[in-house]
């Protein structure tokens, strides 16, 4: 019953963490021979870094190993190169959308979906999704790996109903469904979640009393705001987020109910955490990039990858029971990182201050990125408010310049409702420098 969290398999996710550690061992060595013999990609990288798997002995020697790079997939779309098992064992292709590229492609066996479906069904157990519980799930279906995975996962292994109302519904027939089926767990991006919460008040509907108890959420960064404003607008008291990447086979870790960060799978990814620009080792409590290694994907084996994602690793004791490393909430990406007069700055902390600010905690906004012609660069952001007042363009102003010294940003109030929304990724950042 939602609201009653527990684990899907003790045994795995409670695992003393030396049992742990002898574990990922074990399956790091067999995973890099895997990958050396059966994909030409890492046999190349291999060659070329000068190792073998036999210098692969344990964790410790992760830093030997190459990195893989999404550029590295691309280059040899849709598979050339990548595949270690024949065709006939794949029984399903995931694949990123290829808005910045060529697509990258996720090859899955029979074996890498009932992970991958294990995963979601941890997440959904963490929630305490059970026999009796209704889950609607509003994760787009196709290509992208959500509530494709996400409703065998609650249906088969957790034993709940499924309403697969997918991401191209309409809001107000989301709502319909809502009010009709009264859900247990609404599962949704943060920012479509958003949406709805904004289309509900226009009609007057009060989220709060349709009986929603768990609210699971995934694909996008999200701020520590907006999952309390989420959480406080459906009246739910258990709320859960799901991280992972197509190229991963897909979802590599999940929210405990002590919202503490999310707990990685490790018997089956091991996470780093390494500097951005000079690739080094970087403890737990150093923020960084994360690199993920694979320790049990068949299709398409991959070691260190580098998922542009910045976060830090917390391997302090969980008051839930479970032993896996946890990484903190995203706080942005590398490649959504925007730099202004020499500070960096990421789309969800530029929501952070604006959630914090009580006259638009619930407003749309927009980063807008620009260069002058002395090549001076300028970051202005729209926020929607109901009242435009000089007092409240400088109020934000002021939290903005606490939040980012040095950077200056502008400040534009600007009428409800004239910003794009987003039924799924929001895509808040525009940058029109001419880099």
């Amino acid at each position: 019953m939602v609201g009653q969290p527990y684990m899907l398999d003790p045994a795995v996710e409670a695992m003393p963490r030396d049992q742990l550690k002898a574990l990922q061992d074990q399956r790091l060595r067999r995973a890099v021979r895997y990958s050396y013999e059966r994909v030409e990609m890492y046999r190349e990288k291999f060659d070329m870094a000068g190792i073998t798997p036999d210098d692969i002995k344990s964790t410790a020697d992760l830093n030997k190993l190459p990195f893989t790079t999404k550029e590295d997939l691309r280059e040899r779309y849709p598979l050339r190169g990548l595949l270690a098992v024949s065709p006939q064992r794949v029984i399903r292709y995931h694949m990123t959308t290829g808005t910045t590229g060529k697509p990258t492609v996720s090859p899955l066996t029979a074996d890498d979906v009932f992970r991958a479906e294990t995963v979601l069904a941890r997440c959904g157990a963490a929630i305490g999704i059970g026999p009796g519980d209704t889950a609607q799930l509003m994760f787009g279906y196709g290509l992208f790996a959500g509530a494709v995975l996400a409703q065998p996962a609650f249906e088969r292994m957790l034993g709940a109903a499924v309403i697969p109302a997918g991401g191209a519904l309409p809001s107000a027939t989301q709502l319909d469904l809502m009010r009709d089926f009264h859900p247990d767990v609404l599962a949704a991006t943060p920012s479509f979640l958003l949406h709805i919460i904004e289309v509900a008040k226009d009609k007057g509907i009060e989220l709060n009393r349709l009986g929603v108890k768990g609210v699971l959420t995934g694909a996008e960064p999200s701020s520590e705001e907006t999952r309390i404003k989420i959480a406080a607008a459906f009246g739910a008291v258990i709320y859960a987020d799901v991280y992972g990447m197509c190229e991963l086979g897909p979802h590599v870790c999940v929210e405990c109910p002590e919202h503490r960060g999310l707990h990685f799978n490790e018997e089956a990814f091991i996470p780093e955490i390494i500097d951005p620009d000079t690739g080094e080792s970087l403890g737990p409590g150093e923020k960084g990039m994360l690199v993920i290694t694979c320790l049990m994907k068949e299709a398409m084996p991959i070691l260190r990858y580098q998922t542009k994602d910045i976060t830090w690793l917390d391997d302090s004791p969980c008051v839930c029971g479970r032993t896996h490393v946890r990484i903190q909430r995203i706080m942005g990406r590398t490649d959504d990182m925007v730099k202004v007069k020499g500070v960096n700055i990421f789309p969800s902390q530029v929501e952070s201050v604006i959630r914090s600010v009580a006259e638009v905690k619930d407003s749309e906004f927009q980063m807008l990125v620009d260069r002058s012609k002395a090549a001076v660069d300028s970051m202005t952001v729209k926020v929607e408010a109901q009242e435009k007042t000089p007092q409240l363009t400088q109020k934000l102003q002021d939290e903005f310049q606490r939040a980012f010294l040095g950077a200056h940003l502008k400040v534009e109030l600007v009428d409800l409702g004239s910003l794009p929304r987003f039924s799924h990724k929001a895509q808040r950042l525009v940058d029109t420098r001419q880099l």
